[in-house]
């Protein structure tokens, strides 16, 4: 009777160490749910329901003229909230009726109603300020009330000198600009 309840144990111990041996190499190689796997990197499905490459966006105003356009390399609506996140982001703008101004990044963000766009990395505004270059981490600009605004740091670029800030607002339309903490410039005389 000894050796049959022995048996039953050792059976029961191989059979045991068997399920083991087979729900692992069932997780390591043959799962289909990302979930389950156990790999070195999961990568998730992303949350985007549409990817186009090589957009242009357009406003016109009242009159039939341009307002401001866009384009980007690629753009990628985010299934969650809206967000069209842009890849390559160029605007271009209208400073009152007069005289245009550009604005590019790495990466950008379109607020769903698409009066918003966030432009982030490394942006670069060109003749925002006349013959002047702005650098930046993040950008905002209201598309509808030509506002733009910063709370990060950036550096204001003349061929004669140069002007750091903390924050920035701009109203293009009245073509007002206020530099907002820590103001300090280096100017050479022409």
């Amino acid at each position: 009777m000894a050796t049959r309840s022995l048996r039953t144990a050792v059976f029961s111990v191989i059979s045991g160490l068997l399920a083991i041996t087979g729900t692992g190499l069932y997780l390591t190689q043959f799962s289909d749910s990302g979930k389950l796997s156990i790999v070195d990197q999961f990568e998730p499905v992303p949350d985007v329901d549409s990817h186009l490459t090589g957009i242009t966006g357009l406003k016109y105003r009242e009159d039939g003229a341009i307002a401001y356009r866009w384009r980007a390399e690629t753009a990628e609506r985010l299934i969650h909230n809206g967000t069209i996140v842009l890849s390559e982001p160029y605007y271009i703008g209208n400073i009152g009726d007069q005289r245009p101004w550009t604005a590019e990044a790495e990466q950008g963000r379109l607020s769903p109603d698409g009066q918003n766009l966030q432009l982030q990395r490394d942006v670069v505004v060109r003749d925002l300020i006349r013959e002047a270059q702005i650098d930046t981490a993040v950008l905002h600009i209201d598309l509808e009330s030509s506002r733009v605004h910063t709370e990060s740091a950036l550096s204001l670029t003349f061929k004669n000198g140069q002007t750091e800030s903390v924050g920035m607002r701009a109203s293009l339309s009245d073509e007002r600009v206020e530099l907002l903490d820590q103001v300090r410039g280096h100017y050479d005389p022409q």
